[in-house]
């Protein structure tokens, strides 16, 4: 924190001068407005211009599939116009699967989960991603509502498919998280880029969402864990994964219309869901891992209750 001195602005105002970089990040020039807000002891300045993080070079040789995923993916959601991928050799190993791949596939996979960013170049050893809308502030509330329904209809997708015992419902699990990433990525980023409106919530409502991208996550490897059986899936498991659909909605209904008591009873169904999950036993070993795995979601979900708590007041 800097510590600047008032300078006296004729006989009755007190002016301040405002750090360079900051200016300079906004493209802020004499005559501006500047949106002045008191919060406390502090006094808040807001302006509707973004920060311009424009372009940036990386070269990415000797990452792997994983680190090079996560790279770019954490350059977009930090608001990035424009990144250029340099490297001298075209393929990466993913240690998941112990296969080579080529830069170029996995960029064009993963600019998919990137909304408004496209491969605008390509060549032997650069690949150019570009922006090409204009994004806006105002669309965080609706593309956040748009992850929250997604996370639903992943996971009762997953219920579906455990209760029916079908290979293709479990399968569309998959899509399901890629799309949710796909809006999860686009809500970071607005947040990087512009922030909340109430400046202080920013971080809480960055924190939320997150979580809620782990939580997709995990949705997909249980259902790559429940592969169908020969014999349809134990009505005790199948109730287990009911169970715990039913708190993600609470969770979902609690975050929109506000009540402390909602988070009492996610506490208590979430406690009677670890109970039951423990005597789950004479199943498959799979059917078991799954079970517990996905009771292992509420845990999650526990880390962004008292968020959700925060961002009342």
């Amino acid at each position: 924190m800097e510590q600047r001195q008032l300078i006296q602005h004729g006989l009755s105002s007190l002016t301040v001068s405002l750090p360079r970089k900051w200016l300079a990040e906004r493209k802020l020039k004499k005559g501006d407005p500047i949106l002045v807000k008191e919060e406390g002891h502090a006094l808040i300045l807001t302006t509707e211009k973004t920060i311009e993080r424009g372009k940036i070079s990386i070269n990415v040789t000797g990452l792997d599939y994983g680190s090079l995923k996560h790279y770019i993916q954490g350059l977009y959601r930090f608001g990035y116009d424009e990144i250029e991928i340099l490297f001298d050799k075209p393929t990466v190993i993913r240690y998941k699967t112990n296969k080579v791949h080529t830069i170029s596939s996995m960029l064009h996979e993963k600019v998919n989960q990137f909304i408004g960013m496209e491969i605008l170049e390509q060549s032997q050893n650069r690949i150019l991603l570009k922006t090409i809308i204009k994004e806006a502030d105002e669309d965080f509330t609706n593309i956040l509502r748009r992850v929250f329904l997604l996370l639903k209809d992943t996971s009762q997708t997953l219920v579906t498919g455990v209760k029916t015992n079908d290979k293709l419902i479990l399968e569309t699990v998959l899509e399901k998280h890629d799309m949710a990433n796909k809006f999860i990525n686009y809500a970071l980023r607005l947040l990087n880029k512009y922030g909340y409106p109430d400046v202080k919530k920013t971080c809480i409502y960055y924190h939320i969402i997150a979580q809620l991208d782990r939580i997709v996550h995990a949705i997909k490897i249980v259902a790559l864990c429940s592969p169908p059986q020969k014999k349809a899936f134990h009505k005790d498991t199948i109730h287990l994964f009911e169970e715990v659909h039913a708190c993600l909605v609470i969770y979902y209904d609690f975050f929109y219309n506000f009540d402390r008591r909602k988070a009492e009873s996610f506490n208590k169904k979430r406690y009677s869901v670890r109970e039951a999950t423990w005597k789950i036993k004479n199943v498959p070993l799979e059917e078991q891992h799954a079970a517990i795995l996905y009771s292992q979601i509420l845990e999650l979900f526990i880390d962004i209750i008292d968020a959700r708590m925060g961002l009342e007041y």
